[in-house]
């Protein structure tokens, strides 16, 4: 009867079960792409279908203020959030890196850069910085799509957080405002139909 290695070494079975939900490599480049809507799915909950310059195609829910633009959705390399913006990047985590909901965390009246996990995402997931300049990047959850979407709704009114296992200082971050879990059903609806 064969043993299992790992299971004499509980911390080391615990360390590789702990790495099969976080990111091992961090990459360049943007595999979703900036998206134009190109079709309404669900008006009501506000999913589109998008399109990209490379003709990729996603659907999407969109949040924008007046400094950022970010897509909440699903492609065919998986669920994705997309965030684009024009400030400086101050952090980009080293991985492995993990994906949470987060409330940030005060002391003494002032914000920290400390966050709580309100709920983590376990699959696998691609963390890309497309311009290394600027405060923005893409996340995309290789497995569970729901689950995922699951957890950046439960960030709303909060923060998405790609967090460094090994160095949880300097996180990279997204405030979630409008994301709700009523538009999920509909993103998982458009993504059966459009993207197949």
């Amino acid at each position: 009867m064969a043993r299992c290695r790992q299971c004499r070494y509980p911390a080391i079975a615990l360390f590789a079960a702990l790495l099969a939900g976080v990111a091992l490599a961090q990459e360049r480049g943007d595999p979703v792409g900036a998206l134009t809507a190109v079709a309404s799915f669900d008006r009501a909950q506000r999913v589109s279908v998008g399109k990209s310059k490379a003709g990729k195609l996603a659907c999407f829910f969109r949040e924008q203020g007046d400094s950022h633009t970010l897509d909440i959705g699903i492609a065919a390399d998986g669920a994705f959030i997309r965030l684009e913006n024009f400030e400086p990047r101050e952090a980009t985590p080293a991985p492995p890196l993990r994906v949470f909901a987060g409330k940030q965390l005060t002391k003494g009246g002032y914000v920290t850069d400390t966050y709580t996990v309100l709920q983590a995402y376990d699959g696998p997931i691609d963390y890309f910085i497309p311009k290394p300049d600027s405060g923005g990047f893409v996340v995309v959850a290789k497995a569970d799509a729901k689950a995922f979407l699951e957890m950046v709704a439960r960030a709303r009114t909060e923060f998405v957080v790609v967090q460094s296992v090994a160095n949880p200082k300097n996180p990279d971050i997204v405030a979630i405002y409008d994301f709700k879990t009523a538009a999920i059903p509909a993103l998982l609806a458009c993504a059966k139909d459009r993207l197949r």
